[in-house]
């Protein structure tokens, strides 16, 4: 397993590099650097190491969409790379992709890589899907219309999440306010119809002395203290088992098999990872190196393993086409499979893959339009049962108290 080390170092004309890089251990990393006729003045491992900026340690993808794009039209008006380079550093946003870049100018000018190989060096700046695509498009001589290409790809994937958030970030709100409603009638509003039944001495109903056991329970501070160590030491001990391979899996068929909201999830799974391989067959990349690269874009353990389970098959040569493979996983909808299965057979896999992704993109848009409607429904009856409920509770000593006034 590779690891990820941050460094800062110097060229040999004195320029100040800092970037992140990937090896072995730390020996590795210092030659790698020394290869790069770089001299290191930091050099530290933050695998495993959490931290609230490790995060957020990728630069925004908005800002590598604007370098992406940037760059493909200064190469196509004729301007050299060290020039557009320069004028993209210049106009960066932050100081640490402006030294990314200025990294990894210095490891084609200077070191001799090509740029491909020094956008590897920074995992933490540029995706393994942008490498890939950049790597084909240099070996194809199209390196401009590839960083077009990934530029449109990643404002495609900005929107599509925008649209999946909105549509999950509206029923959380009602929940969370039906939720809010829900303690206010229980904590505030019941206890002041008990008061005034007490000073009555009108008899209250079971339902609600149980009401005013579980409230006066739940407001002291013992019980309070216990469920916030509680809750902390559950979340914690969620977050580990997600760490593992077995509990991120067990998690991820937990979240894939919700009501409507899986089915939602899974089509836009389905849709971003037809529309990486699609990208990447389109850019001259091959299937066995297409299919790991779009591996970790799944950012979703279920279809991880499934691509990775299709890709050994097709290495070893257990299925002759993409669609065998992905048949066997069990995780791809039929439909999704005999689109691929057409494009093995009209030779044109790419193109059918991206009939994949827009197909299950207009899925996923009707369902975002379905579930928040859905939601608030469901939550405005769930609410309007429990005010039926604390009405009625209230209800029965109310007409006694009513009965005993007159």
């Amino acid at each position: 397993m590779s690891l990820t080390f941050t460094y800062r170092a110097r060229s040999a004309s004195g320029e100040l590099v800092a970037g992140t890089m990937r090896a072995l251990d730390r020996a590795t990393a210092l030659a790698a650097l020394r290869e790069r006729r770089l001299i290191p003045s930091e050099l530290r491992s933050t695998t495993g190491a959490f931290s609230i900026t490790a995060l957020f340690r990728r630069s925004p993808a908005r800002e590598r969409l604007a370098f992406f794009r940037a760059y493909a039209a200064l190469e196509d008006a004729g301007i050299d790379f060290s020039t557009a380079f320069r004028l993209l550093s210049d106009q960066a946003r932050t100081r640490r992709f402006r030294d990314a870049l200025h990294a990894v100018r210095s490891d084609v000018e200077r070191g001799g890589e090509k740029l491909w190989k020094a956008m590897s060096h920074r995992p933490d700046e540029f995706t393994d899907l942008e490498v890939a695509m950049v790597a084909a498009g240099e070996e194809a001589g199209n390196r401009a219309e590839i960083f077009d290409r990934i530029a449109h790809f990643l404002e495609r994937d900005a929107r599509f999440r925008k649209q999946l958030g909105a549509a999950l970030f509206y029923p959380a709100i009602v929940v969370f306010a039906a939720i809010a409603v829900t303690v206010y009638l229980l904590f505030f509003v019941v206890p002041q119809f008990a008061n005034l039944f007490a000073a009555f001495q009108v008899r209250s109903s079971p339902v609600l002395d149980a009401l005013l056991v579980l409230r006066t329970i739940s407001s002291s501070p013992r019980t309070l203290l216990v469920a916030v160590l509680g809750a902390l030491a559950g979340g914690g001990a969620l977050v580990v088992f997600a760490q593992t391979p077995s509990g991120a899996m067990a998690l991820d068929r937990l979240r894939l098999g919700l009501p409507l909201i899986g089915a939602m999830l899974r089509k836009a799974a389905v849709a971003r990872l037809a529309r990486v391989l699609a990208t990447l067959l389109e850019s001259g990349v091959n299937q066995l190196r297409a299919l790991e690269v779009a591996t970790p874009v799944a950012e979703s353990p279920v279809f991880a393993r499934a691509l990775e389970f299709a890709r050994q098959r097709v290495a070893v040569g257990a299925c002759a086409t993409l669609d065998e493979a992905l048949a066997l996983t069990g995780v791809f909808e039929p439909m999704a499979v005999g689109f691929v299965r057409v494009g093995s057979q009209a030779g044109d896999v790419p193109g059918m893959l991206l009939k994949i992704s827009e197909y299950y993109e207009e899925d996923v848009e009707s369902l975002a339009t379905v579930i928040p409607t859905l939601a608030q429904t469901i939550v405005t009856i769930g609410l309007g049962i429990v005010v039926a409920f604390i009405v009625y509770v209230v209800y029965v000593p109310l007409t006694t108290l009513a009965t005993s006034v007159r």
